[in-house]
């Protein structure tokens, strides 16, 4: 890898962003670009890190190969490098992969076969691995998976209460957003150190898909999310974890099958099917006030959140640490603040000034519980885990 560039690959149901890692020793990613609302009309590429402009441009992006297209051609008429490899965010390993993996012909099959478990993020990466090992094909190929932070969460966490075959053929508890939890737990042992990231710490992502991780001693104890992405707290467009009696009761009263039952849960429901208008927090906390729908939409939002954040904490005997990230939880200090109320049994005191700026630190001094706000960054260790991986074959 010596001279040579690590590209970081990160494709969303309807979002791409890769960041360019000029060296190990630098993990802050020396130039980017991302193209939002692939699919539409509206897509539009976003240089990060650039040289010149980094106006949006608004370009053709029916579909991720498209997209992919347009970032890569963008990044090569920036800069001249040479590409050494090309880390991808993968969302499900399944039964098969807990770790970083070189990816070869046999292992992208795997990927393609499991598409079922996670039909909204897999064909996406799964379009961004053909794309660049058919251009690169002399680079190494390294998928980092979400699942794989909660390998090691016990039996008791992973298992449903199905009978034992189900679970034999790979029907357990996975859990997601595990890229997002590592870099909040390494984040947290540089900056607050390690005995607070050793120990009972709570973790909210929440974005358009959003979780809760529970954790002690550095290892999951809990995690909403469960099979699929679709499980768990409420999301943008997911209904999170409902009464199966109830989908069973739709779908015989509206003759539905499977895969239009799915579409339901998974893409319109959440805020969009509770507030009839949008999946958009920042849109719903503005028309609370005079729409009852989209106050119920938030209200049943962080009513998910502490009901999980209750439970997680009678599992880990009590809280040291909540830790805040993702798109609502790093930008609205208002349901950071609604889904903290009412916790103060458990030591948790917020300081307005500090929850209004997102400061790193959120809670007041002397509160028993920490509170924190920590931005996102996936690529950060999806990044570490591909140098890790490349430098174990080196």
């Amino acid at each position: 890898m010596e001279n040579k560039v690590l590209i970081v690959v990160n494709a969303g149901s309807s979002s791409l962003k890769i960041d360019v890692y000029a060296a190990q020793s630098e993990l802050d990613a020396a130039i980017s670009v991302s193209v939002e609302n692939i699919g539409s009309s509206a897509a539009e590429l976003l240089p990060g890190k650039a040289q010149g402009q980094v106006e949006a441009t608004i370009i053709d992006a029916a579909d991720h190969t498209q997209a992919i297209k347009a970032c890569f051609d963008w990044l090569v008429a920036q800069r001249a490098f040479s590409i050494g490899a090309v880390a991808y965010r993968v969302v499900h390993g399944g039964a098969r992969f807990n770790e970083a993996t070189e990816l070869d012909d046999e292992a992208v099959e795997y990927l393609r076969s499991i598409t079922k478990l996670a039909p909204n993020h897999m064909p996406p990466v799964l379009a961004c691995i053909d794309y660049f090992r058919t251009q690169l094909p002399d680079a190494s190929h390294i998928a980092c998976f979400d699942t794989a932070f909660f390998a090691d969460a016990p039996t008791e966490t992973k298992r449903f209460a199905l009978p034992k075959r189900y679970a034999e053929k790979g029907v357990v508890r996975y859990g997601f957003h595990g890229l997002s939890y590592s870099y909040l737990l390494d984040s947290f042992t540089q900056h607050e150190g390690p005995s607070a990231a050793q120990g009972r710490v709570i973790m909210l992502h929440l974005g358009s898909g959003a979780s809760i991780t529970a954790t002690r001693g550095g290892v999951p104890v809990d995690m909403s999310m469960g099979f699929t992405p679709m499980s768990g707290i409420m999301m943008g467009t997911r209904t999170g974890d409902i009464d199966p009696g109830a989908l069973f009761y739709i779908m015989q009263q509206e003759n539905l099958d499977a895969q239009a039952m799915s579409d339901i849960v998974m893409r319109q429901s959440g805020l969009l099917g509770v507030s009839g208008t949008t999946a958009n927090m920042r849109e719903l906390l503005e028309a609370q006030h005079h729409d009852e729908d989209a106050a119920l939409a938030v209200e049943l939002f962080c009513r998910s959140a502490k009901k999980t954040i209750g439970a997680y904490t009678a599992l880990l005997g009590g809280v040291d640490s909540i830790i805040f990230t993702g798109g609502i939880g790093e930008r609205s200090a208002e349901v950071r603040a609604r889904i903290l109320s009412g916790l103060e049994y458990l030591g948790v005191s917020i300081n307005e000034s500090r929850n209004a700026a997102a400061a790193r630190l959120i809670s007041d001094d002397g509160a028993r519980v920490g509170v924190h706000v920590i931005p996102a960054r996936e690529d950060y260790s999806i990044a570490t885990q591909a140098y890790e991986l490349l430098e174990k074959g080196a």
